[in-house]
């Protein structure tokens, strides 16, 4: 018969000493079961995707574990799909401290290089790659999207031609090879790729969302749409599908449905160089009732857009107690003149990590010292989201909202008429930024012809910022053509220049970039040419819902060039004959 002295056991948490060290353990106060399964249900959640489940999980079994390569590397791999890369970036110096590079720590090191736009570091990676594990499929994905940042589409759509005959069944190289023809081919070349990658996996969203770019560059809104939505149901966390059926959305005037979608432009799963964290920590406006309160309005995205959202400022403006406007420097001097009793403040960027924090220091400092008790805080883009919920509520502020300064209106009025006494056409042909993928939504100077062929009516004064030396020349030596230049004036750094000359010019003619916008700001008139019809139009068919005076030209199906220009040249012909 046992004696009646109970057994004393052990706290569950404890583990021998000896135990430990041959387990590859350090004591936390975790028990073994809880370690294994943490380490399970970390796994687990990785594999279904769900990246904070998966972190929460795989940091109990990493405190136990801390030289294990596979929690590293899944930890890291999940840690970077939340968006928090500096977490994902220590956690990788700490593999690389105890391990030597594996294959798949190169890969996850790969993918962050990749978010974080380093793509001349992934093609090198890439390439390391391929060669440690030559027959994973992913591995050649990766390396073709890196050649692909380095516009090396050349080499990436040879590498996969050669490697596919291996995986042909492989849905990720189809798709991968799908967006390199595009950019290099066009749409249709590349659609039988997209359609060979749906037929192996027809429910994969990051497909479909691809696809749906060659519908949006067609203008076919319906069927983009369509498939953004499609991407969406079968991965609705993914931001860029959001994104895209957004803009379709704002593009066909369904704009209540449109801002839900539009919020996703702030995720911090984008790609580094599309959104940014602020750090001034104010509460998110939603919609509340602004009267007798004080509001900071944030700049975000690129300057064009901002001076394009920025037209629904004074409406702010005038409903508020006070607003704060935190604005790209080049607009303090011009958002100043406009908004006298705002406070307006420049921002600076600082990237940590491959991520964007946005600082306001003058608001943020008068935050700190209490001399500014703010309530709420809106990104620009979503300033006008609980006015604008149909394309009837968009109207146009009268006569621009911007002014130039006097004196600056009075240098360019002269230097203007010095040139001779035809009327002026302000004329900017692109974008400041041309990437491959975006480079279909301008005219290339081959096409100017029926627009050049008005240079004896007309003066064409540069608009087009950045370094266009090169570009100038040619016009002139294709067309005889000289496009008025001042070269001291830098119009990149010097908006306040683009908008003296914007309003004295007798017109301007723009692509869909920021110098149209500038133009439009002022209220000068403006003819826009663009490719496709621009989600901004917000269901308006060929106007411009909040600026008057401005006209748009585009194409209703595919992509004419030729015929945008000569509809543009005809318009500026009848301006100009009154």
């Amino acid at each position: 018969m046992a004696s009646g002295r109970k057994k004393t056991r052990k706290p569950a948490h404890k583990i021998q000493k000896s135990k430990l060290e041959k387990l590859g353990l350090v004591e936390t106060g975790a028990s073994l079961s809880d370690i294994r399964k943490s380490l399970k249900l970390g796994q687990k959640h990785a594999e279904k995707g769900e990246w904070a489940d998966a972190v929460k999980h795989l940091l109990v079994a990493w405190d136990a574990m801390p030289e294990d390569l596979s929690i590293l590397t899944v930890l890291a791999h999940a840690l970077a799909q939340l968006g928090v890369r500096e977490h994902a970036i220590s956690v990788l110096q700490r593999a690389l401290e105890v391990h030597e590079p594996t294959a798949e720590l190169i890969g996850i090191i790969l993918r962050l290089a990749l978010e974080m736009g380093f793509y001349e570091i992934a093609v090198k990676l890439g390439q390391q790659l391929v060669l440690l594990e030559p027959t994973n499929p992913g591995n050649y994905v990766n390396l073709a999207t890196a050649y692909s940042g380095m516009r090396q589409y050349d080499e990436s759509i040879s590498m996969l031609q050669e490697v596919l005959p291996s995986f042909p069944t492989n849905a990720d190289l189809w798709n991968v090879l799908a967006t390199q023809v595009r950019e290099r081919d066009g749409v249709d070349a590349a659609d039988v790729f997209f359609e060979e990658a749906l037929k192996l996996r027809p429910n994969d969203a990051k497909i479909i969302s691809n696809y749906s770019i060659s519908y949006t560059r067609r203008n076919d809104v319906d069927k983009a749409l369509e498939l953004a939505l499609r991407s969406i149901a079968v991965d609705p966390n993914s931001p860029e599908p959001h994104v895209g059926a957004a803009q379709f959305l704002f593009l066909k005037g369904r704009l209540d449905e449109a801002w839900e979608h539009y919020e996703f432009r702030l995720d911090s799963r984008r790609k580094s160089n599309q959104t940014q964290h602020y750090t001034h920590k104010l509460p998110l406006w939603q919609g509340e009732d602004i009267e007798g309160k004080c509001l900071f309005v944030t700049a975000e995205q690129g300057i064009g857009d901002e001076v394009m959202w920025g037209s629904y400022l004074p409406y702010l403006y005038d409903k508020v107690e006070k607003l704060y406007i935190g604005c790209d420097p080049r607009l303090v001097s011009i958002y100043e003149r406009r908004f006298p009793e705002a406070v307006v403040g420049s921002y600076l960027d600082r990237v940590i990590s491959g991520y964007r924090y946005r600082v306001f220091p003058g608001i943020e400092k008068l935050m700190k010292s209490g001399e500014a008790s703010i309530d709420y805080y809106t990104p620009v883009a979503s300033a006008p989201k609980f006015a604008w919920r149909a394309k009837s509520d968009i109207q146009p502020y009268p006569d621009g909202y911007l002014m130039p300064d006097a004196s600056r209106a009075s240098e360019f009025k002269l230097r203007l008429s010095a040139i001779s006494d035809k009327p002026k056409v302000g004329f900017a042909w692109r974008s400041g930024i041309i990437a491959s993928e975006r480079a279909y939504h301008y005219a290339s100077i081959d096409d100017l012809g029926p627009l050049m062929s008005l240079s004896d009516r007309v003066d064409f004064i540069n608009l087009q910022y950045g370094d266009v030396t090169d570009e100038l020349d040619i016009i002139k030596e294709k067309y005889g053509v000289v496009v008025h230049n001042f070269e001291d004036v830098d119009l990149k750094a010097d908006i306040e220049a683009n908008l003296a000359i914007a309003a004295n010019s007798d017109l301007v003619v723009s692509s869909v970039s920021a110098p149209g916008m500038f133009s439009m700001s002022t209220g000068a008139k403006t003819l826009l040419m663009s490719s496709t019809r621009p989600w901004w139009c917000f269901g308006h068919d060929n106007n411009v819902p909040f600026a008057k005076c401005a006209e748009l030209f585009g194409s209703e199906h595919g992509i004419d060039w030729q015929d945008i220009v000569t509809r543009v040249s005809g318009r500026v012909a009848d301006i100009i004959d009154g």
